[in-house]
C-alpha cells in the first residue's frame, strides 16, 4: 500500500498540473487517445471520415458539372450530395453528443479523484501523523500549528502537509514557467539585429521606416520589462520557497541561540561593565572607516559616467557623445583615449562593466579579450577589501577582540571573493539591447555602491559584537575553573560566617539573664497561643480531615526520618541513630 505521505503529494501534484495545463486541454488529449483505441466510437469516426472524403469528391464533381448542359448528371450528383450532407450532419451531431458525454464523465472522475480526495483524506486521516518533528527543535506553538487540527503534538498533520505540498508545487511550477518564458524571450531578442555604434554624424539612415523603428523599440522595451518582471518573480519565488523550507528549521535554532546568549550573563553571574578603553578606541576606528565607506557611495565621490553626464544613449555616435562632453568640460588625454576606443560597441559595453579608468589606462587590454580588462581591474577591485582586512586585524589584535578575529577575517574574505565572482561573471552583453538611457545597467557604478555598503555593514557588525562582548552584555566567555572554584569558596565562607554569627547571637541570649527571660516569655506565649488555636473546633476538624483524607502520614514520617538522618549523620552514635523501633497503638514509629 503506498504511503499516505506520497498519496497526498501525488494528488496535489496532479491538481497543480491540471491547473497549469488546463482541464480543457487535458480532456482534448484524453479524447484523442480514446479515439485512437479500437472502440465502436473510433470505428464510427473512421466511417465518418470515409464518408466525408466521399462527400468532398461528390461536391468537387458537382461544382465541375454544368446544371444547364448536363442537367441529368447534375441532378443526380445534387441528390447524392444532399444525402451525404444529411448523413454527415447526423453523424456529427452524434459525435458531438458523445464528446459532451465523455467530457462530463471525465470531469466527474477528475473531480472525484482530485478535489474529492483533497477533502476526504484530511477528514478521514485527521488524527494520523504524517511524520514526527525532531524533539526539542521547535517551540510549542510551531508544534501545535504543525499538528493542526487533530494530529498528536509534535507531528505534522495531513492538513499541514497538504498545505506545504501545495505551496511548494506552486512555487516550483511558477519558477519553471518563468524560466521557460525567459528563455523564449531571450531567443526572440537574439533573433533581432544588434544596432552598431556609429562613428560620425554623416552615417546613412537604414531603410527601416520611422514607424517600424518605433514599433521595434516598443517591442524590445516590452520584452526587457517582461524579462525583468519574470526574473523578479523567479527571485521572489525562490526566496519564498527557501523561507518555507528552512524557516521552521532555522527559526527555533535562532531563538534558542539568542536565549543561550542572553542566559550566559545570568548563568555566570556576570554584570555589565563599562566599555574598556581599548575597545572604545577600536569602535571609533571602525566607525570612521564605516563612515568613510558610506561617504564613498555618495554621488559627489562616484566616478565620472560619460553617459549619465551627457544624457546619451549607448548607441550614440562617438563624435556626438564627446562633443556633448566637451561642452561640459575640456577633454583630457584619458577622454581622447576613451574616444578612440568607443568606436566599437564592445568597448562601450566593457566601459559599463569596468569603468572609464580601466578602459582608458590599460596598455595591454583589448576588446577582443575582455578578460584582460578584468586582470587590470583586479588591483583596484581588491584594494578596499585588503584595506578593510588590515583594519579588522588591527582592531581585533587585543585580548577583548581576539575571539572575533577569525570570524571577521573570514567574513571579509567571503565578501571579497563574492565581489570578484560577481564582477567576473557579469554578462556585459545584456546592455547591447538597451536603446534608452534608463534601460542601461551601469554595473560598475552600482557594484561599487554595493561593495562599500557591504564593507561598512561588515565593520558595523564587528563593532556591535565587540561592544556586546566587551561590556559583558552578550557573547560572554565563561570564567575559568579556578575562578569559579574561588567564587564558590568565597560564597561558602560568607555563609559560614553568617552561621557563626547566628550561633554567637544565640549563645549571648542564653547566657544573659534578661535576654533569656524575654526569650522564655516569648516561647511561653507562643506555646499558649498555639494550644488555644489548636483547641478550636474548626481547626480540629480541618486537621482531622487533612490527616485522614489529604495527607500521607507514613510518607511524611519517612521523609522526616530521612531528613533527620541527613542532619545528624556523623554527629550521633550509631546505636542511637539506628536504634530499635517499635510501634504504638496508632501504628506510628518510635525511636528508642
Amino acid at each position: 500500500m503506498p504511503s499516505l505521505l506520497l498519496v497526498v503529494f501525488g494528488i496535489e501534484l496532479v491538481v497543480q498540473l491540471v491547473n497549469t495545463i488546463g482541464a480543457a486541454t487535458i480532456n482534448g488529449l484524453i479524447w484523442r487517445i480514446y479515439l485512437s483505441l479500437p472502440t465502436p466510437l473510433s470505428l464510427e469516426l473512421a466511417a465518418q471520415k470515409k464518408k466525408q472524403k466521399e462527400y468532398l469528391a461528390v461536391r468537387h464533381e458537382l461544382n465541375a458539372t454544368s446544371s444547364q448542359d448536363q442537367f441529368a448528371k447534375w441532378a443526380k450528383l445534387r441528390r447524392q450530395h444532399d444525402k451525404l450532407l444529411e448523413d454527415l450532419e447526423k453523424k456529427k451531431n452524434s459525435h458531438d453528443a458523445a464528446r459532451v458525454q465523455f467530457d462530463r464523465y471525465l470531469t466527474t472522475a477528475r473531480l472525484v479523484s482530485t478535489r474529492g480526495l483533497q477533502w476526504f483524506l484530511p477528514m478521514w486521516y485527521s488524527k494520523e501523523p504524517m511524520f514526527w518533528l525532531p524533539s526539542g527543535w521547535f517551540p510549542y506553538y510551531v508544534e501545535w500549528f504543525a499538528s493542526f487540527p487533530r494530529a498528536p503534538i509534535g507531528s505534522v498533520s495531513i492538513v499541514v502537509w497538504q498545505w506545504a505540498c501545495t505551496g511548494m508545487l506552486v512555487l516550483i511550477i511558477e519558477a519553471i514557467m518563468t524560466l521557460v518564458g525567459y528563455a523564449v524571450a531571450s531567443k526572440q531578442k537574439q533573433k533581432q539585429p544588434v544596432p552598431a555604434a556609429g562613428s560620425g554624424a554623416g552615417e546613412k539612415k537604414d531603410s527601416i521606416s520611422v514607424n517600424e523603428r518605433s514599433k521595434m523599440k516598443q517591442d524590445f522595451c516590452f520584452e526587457v520589462c517582461g524579462a525583468k518582471v519574470e526574473s523578479h518573480k523567479l527571485a521572489a519565488g525562490f526566496i519564498k520557497s527557501l523561507v518555507i523550507f528552512f524557516g521552521p528549521i532555522l527559526l527555533p535554532k535562532i531563538i534558542t541561540y539568542y536565549r543561550s546568549i542572553r542566559a550566559q550573563q545570568r548563568n555566570h553571574n556576570l554584570k555589565p561593565i563599562p566599555l574598556p578603553p581599548t575597545i572604545a578606541r577600536n569602535l571609533v576606528i571602525l566607525f570612521i572607516i564605516s563612515a568613510a565607506f558610506l561617504i564613498r557611495t555618495l554621488p559627489p565621490f562616484s566616478p565620472f559616467n560619460i553617459f549619465t553626464a551627457t544624457q546619451s544613449r549607448l548607441q550614440i555616435p562617438t563624435d556626438t557623445l564627446f562633443t556633448r562632453l566637451s561642452s561640459l568640460r575640456p577633454l583630457s588625454p584619458a577622454d581622447l583615449v576613451l574616444k578612440s576606443r568607443f568606436a566599437s560597441l564592445e568597448s562601450r559595453l566593457l566601459y559599463l562593466q569596468f569603468g572609464g579608468d580601466v578602459l582608458s589606462s590599460c596598455p595591454f587590454c583589448s576588446s577582443d579579450d575582455p578578460t584582460s580588462y578584468l586582470y587590470y581591474a583586479l588591483p583596484d577591485l581588491l584594494t578596499p577589501h585588503v584595506f578593510n582586512l588590515l583594519v579588522i586585524a588591527f582592531v581585533t589584535a587585543g585580548k577583548p577582540g581576539r575571539g572575533w578575529r577569525t570570524p571577521a577575517a573570514v567574513g571579509a574574505v567571503v565578501v571579497a571573493l563574492l565581489d570578484m565572482y560577481l564582477v567576473s561573471s557579469y554578462n556585459y552583453q545584456l546592455n547591447s539591447r538597451a536603446l534608452k538611457l534608463a534601460e542601461i545597467d551601469f554595473f560598475y557604478w552600482s557594484s561599487r555602491v554595493y561593495r562599500y555598503v557591504a564593507l561598512a555593514g561588515l565593520d558595523g557588525t564587528l563593532g556591535l559584537l565587540l561592544y556586546l562582548s566587551g561590556t559583558n552584555r552578550a557573547f560572554v566567555d565563561p570564567p575559568a575553573h579556578a575562578q569559579r572554584v574561588e567564587g564558590v569558596f568565597r560564597a561558602l565562607t560568607g555563609v559560614k560566617g553568617k552561621i557563626n554569627a547566628v550561633g554567637v547571637v544565640k549563645n549571648t541570649v542564653l547566657r544573659d539573664e534578661g535576654l533569656r527571660g524575654r526569650s522564655n516569655a516569648y516561647w511561653s506565649h507562643e506555646v499558649r497561643l498555639t494550644r488555644e488555636t489548636m483547641e478550636e473546633e474548626e481547626v480540629v476538624k480541618g486537621i482531622n480531615d487533612a490527616l485522614q483524607n489529604r495527607l500521607d502520614i507514613k510518607a511524611l514520617e519517612r521523609d522526616a526520618e530521612q531528613y533527620t538522618r541527613g542532619i545528624f549523620e556523623g554527629t550521633l552514635p550509631p546505636e542511637i541513630l539506628n536504634g530499635d523501633r517499635e510501634r504504638d497503638g496508632e501504628g506510628h514509629k518510635k525511636v528508642d
